[in-house]
């Protein structure tokens, strides 16, 4: 929620605006989103009075997170458990919040190219205060909801009822877990004859049960596709484009990593007039690959080489590889790669 508000607020006003600029607007909605992960972490933490020796009982830290707290009680409709502990509170807060305070430190460091001081670089080091003033954030994050509080009241009464929320201090629902997984692409089988025998029994879904000639494996999401055939050609933007392109738009936004099954052979797109070819993660026992199956020896999957594909997705790199693949190569510039 933080990056989609981060780079859409420029988006939304002209650079020539009266009031707030766009460095004090990232300010704000990093202010406010981080007001929003406490409220979560509140809601979420566990409720369960901590045995261990309370320090500082009395701090303002501990005092705020309790009235903070309390007030969340008064908001859910006293669904949440008392806690006489802010102390316990203040701690689930800082654990809770330092792994987004780590992310941000990151999206503003690349973002705005502020250099990261060499102590949060160390590893094993308490970075608590170190990320509060990297991100000028306050040491008591809990001041951050005393600035105004007849529109922090309302904020936090919204977020309150909110249905999700609700349920959730109901035990109606579970929480969800953070931080998700990254994505990463499908997993392969280690024999190819499992993909061979995969596209054997796959036919055109438009042309009435026949096999289909190109059976082409998004690597994204398992889709089969028929690709490089005019049945299963979709108009888009106005131009008739394979069903490889057209699924690019729909899985990737236009960008899609798909493997040739009957060439063993990998297929980056990026668009509709830019593509290459890739070699293919499987290797036979002489550790090279097969592209067009001529040899016909058994191949196996190639874990690193799967990895580097997966590295250049996760990275955005396919465009580039195409970008670098086109000028070395000049034929795949007159390829019509819409309509694989």
């Amino acid at each position: 929620l933080s990056v989609s508000l981060v780079l859409a607020f420029p988006a939304l006003h002209c650079h020539d605006f009266t009031g707030v600029s766009l460095a004090v607007g990232d300010f704000h909605l990093f202010h406010l989103v981080t007001m929003a992960h406490i409220v979560q972490i509140l809601l979420t933490s566990s409720t369960e009075e901590n045995n261990m020796e309370q320090e500082s009982v009395d701090g303002d830290e501990e005092i705020s997170v309790l009235a903070l707290y309390n007030q969340l009680r008064q908001h859910s409709g006293s669904a949440l458990n008392v806690i006489s502990s802010g102390w316990h509170l203040w701690r689930c807060v800082k654990a809770g919040i330092k792994p987004y305070l780590r992310c941000s430190a990151l999206l503003f460091h690349y973002l705005n190219g502020v250099p990261v001081p060499v102590e949060l670089q160390e590893l094993g080091a308490d970075d608590f205060e170190l990320l509060c003033s990297y991100l000028s954030l306050p040491a008591n994050l809990m001041s951050l909801f005393q600035s105004d509080s007849n529109i922090i009241d309302p904020l936090i009464q919204r977020w309150c009822g909110v249905v999700e929320v609700q349920k959730f201090v109901k035990g109606e629902r579970a929480a969800i877990s953070y931080p998700r997984e990254s994505n990463k692409l499908i997993d392969l089988p280690d024999d190819y004859s499992c993909l061979i025998n995969r596209a054997s029994c796959f036919t055109c879904p438009k042309s009435g049960g026949d096999k289909s000639r190109a059976p082409t494996l998004c690597l994204v999401c398992g889709a089969m596709l028929c690709s490089q055939s005019y049945c299963c050609q979709t108009e888009l933007e106005g131009e008739d484009v394979g069903a490889c392109t057209a699924h690019t738009y729909n899985c990737g936004c236009g960008v899609g990593i798909f493997l040739r099954v009957r060439e063993s052979q990998v297929l980056f797109l990026a668009g509709k007039t830019k593509g290459c070819f890739y070699p293919p993660p499987y290797l036979d026992d002489y550790g090279e690959t097969d592209q067009g199956l001529r040899r016909g020896n058994p191949l196996h999957l190639c874990k690193e080489r799967y990895r580097k594909l997966q590295k250049l997705w996760q990275q955005h790199s396919i465009t580039e590889e195409i970008g670098h693949a086109q000028e070395a190569n000049q034929t795949l510039v007159g390829i019509d790669w819409q309509h694989l």
